[in-house]
């Protein structure tokens, strides 16, 4: 419960509940038990002044009482008014009659009291009442030159004149509370403001800010040391949430990564299944067209007509033919040996067989790393995947010149890039790139497979191949063998070479 209500109070607030508060409670108590302590002297005080009074007109009194001189009795009862403030002076015999009296009013007879300041021979003080009003009366035994008791003396001072010094003395310390209360409060709440205060604001601020969707904000570390300890924390916080929501996007990538190569691992492992499967069914009735073709061709009497359609039917089943030799690579492959071997030198051979197809009417470069990378790979594979890129480049639109680089990354892996300064590829058909059969081409004598077989080439080396941009302004292949397919540099270097 208690927690609850601090939840709801500010910290200014929790402040005043529980430090002025308190403070101000005990300052007033004090103050109550100190001026109930000054209001007590005060009381005493006025008290000893009607004393003083009395004693300083009782030898008069007596030694004319003793002469019975009452003209001088009356003169010394005058004299109490001239001294001190007073509310009335009587003097008694030593029966209690009255015999001399100065005072508005007259006072009872206190018997009782006479009787015990006679006998007693002490003097008395005590409140009464007369005629309504409390007065403070003191009494005082007379004596003759013999020492025998002569009388009384009394004299009264009204209540209400000790009730003005104390009123007077209440108003002053309730002042001097309701102004100490303010300083206080004030002292206070200014000190916690430049200690703490301002400190916490600038710290809620921050968060503040940080819960609107600042979240490279950070707080400064000023104030106190747990103030600054609190900010230095929350900055702490802030990074390690940070640092946690990076690690979670990049791993959530790279689960994206993963899920979608092993998605088109699986299409491409069932497409080549199925590729396999075709090739084997074909294989055998194309063999048997061509055998048949080729002997029809034999025929010395066969027409012109006749002869054209045989040969177009052989081109054809060739071309069939190498469609099926082209399914049953990409279906099973035919990776038959790993050995270390340059990078330079697959790379010239796929550039020198791709170079003899396109002639002068391409310009083909090489650029790779001195001292150059060795690659664990089957070569003659390898060298495939390399050629079917650059054919791949060289037959592209508006080609005029096609680059093959090759270099070590961070890792020890190696990067073989393959680069044309064709039209590019749409960003919407990246995907399908690399399945079977798919082609953006119009060219009948494209099958569509030779990307399909670059790639089944590289994951059978436990590579990565993806399709990058490339400051040649078109079309641009990324393969990437791991560090366990690559090897140490060697000292040689095919940098610049150009070929063409």
């Amino acid at each position: 419960m208690h927690g609850s209500i601090l939840n709801k109070l500010s910290l200014r607030s929790v402040l005043i509940v529980n430090v002025i508060v308190p403070l101000l409670l005990g300052v007033g108590a004090a103050t109550y038990f100190g001026l109930r302590s000054m209001e007590y002297f005060v009381e005493q005080r006025l008290q000893e002044d009607v004393q003083l009074v009395a004693r300083a007109i009782r030898l008069p009194v007596s030694y004319s009482l003793e002469k019975d001189r009452f003209g001088s009795v009356s003169q010394a009862l005058q004299s109490v008014f001239r001294i001190g403030r007073v509310y009335g002076a009587y003097i008694y015999d030593a029966d209690g009659k009255q015999i001399a009296a100065v005072g508005a009013v007259e006072p009872r007879k206190p018997q009782k009291d006479l009787v015990e300041v006679v006998e007693g021979g002490e003097r008395k003080g005590q409140y009464e009442k007369i005629e309504g009003r409390r007065v403070y009366s003191y009494f005082v035994p007379l004596f003759d030159s013999a020492g025998k008791s002569s009388g009384i003396l009394q004299i009264t001072r009204k209540e209400s004149d000790f009730e003005k010094y104390i009123h007077v003395l209440r108003l002053w310390a309730a002042i001097t509370l309701a102004a100490a209360g303010i300083f206080i409060s004030a002292f206070v709440l200014f000190g916690f403001h430049r200690a703490a205060g301002q400190y916490f604001t600038k710290l809620i601020r921050s968060m503040a800010r940080v819960r609107q969707g600042e979240r490279d904000h950070r707080a400064d570390p000023e104030g106190p040391k747990e103030i600054a300890d609190l900010a230095r924390s929350l900055n702490e916080m802030l990074d390690s949430v940070n640092r946690y929501e990076r690690e979670v996007a990049e791993r959530r990538k790279q689960q994206e990564a993963l899920e979608n190569k092993l998605r088109q691992s699986e299409k491409m492992a069932a497409m080549g299944q199925l590729a396999a499967g075709v090739a084997h069914e074909l294989g055998a009735p194309l063999s048997l067209i061509d055998g048949k073709a080729q002997r029809c061709l034999r025929d010395k009497e066969i027409s012109e007509v006749h002869e054209k359609n045989f040969r177009d039917i052989r081109q054809q089943v060739q071309r069939m033919s190498e469609i099926v030799r082209q399914l049953l690579d990409f279906g099973k492959g035919a990776m038959r040996e790993k050995r270390w071997t340059k990078a330079a030198q697959v790379a010239g051979s796929a550039v020198d067989i791709v170079k003899k197809e396109v002639g002068n009417t391409i310009k083909i470069v090489t650029e790779g790393p001195e001292p150059d990378p060795m690659i664990f790979v089957d070569p003659l594979r390898f060298e495939q995947a390399l050629i079917n890129l650059l054919r791949n480049a060289a037959q592209a639109e508006n080609v005029t010149m096609v680059r093959l680089g090759w270099q070590s990354g961070p890792n020890r892996e190696v990067i073989f890039t393959v680069e044309d300064n064709g039209s590019g590829i749409d960003q919407d058909i990246k995907s399908r790139i690399f399945e079977p059969f798919f082609s953006t081409r119009k060219n009948s004598a494209n099958t569509g497979m030779g990307l399909s077989v670059v790639h089944g080439i590289i994951q059978e080396h436990e590579g990565a191949i993806e399709v990058v941009g490339t400051e040649m302004g078109g079309a641009g292949f990324r393969i990437e063998l791991p560090p366990q397919q690559a090897g140490k540099n060697i000292n040689k270097s095919v940098q610049g070479k150009e070929n063409g």
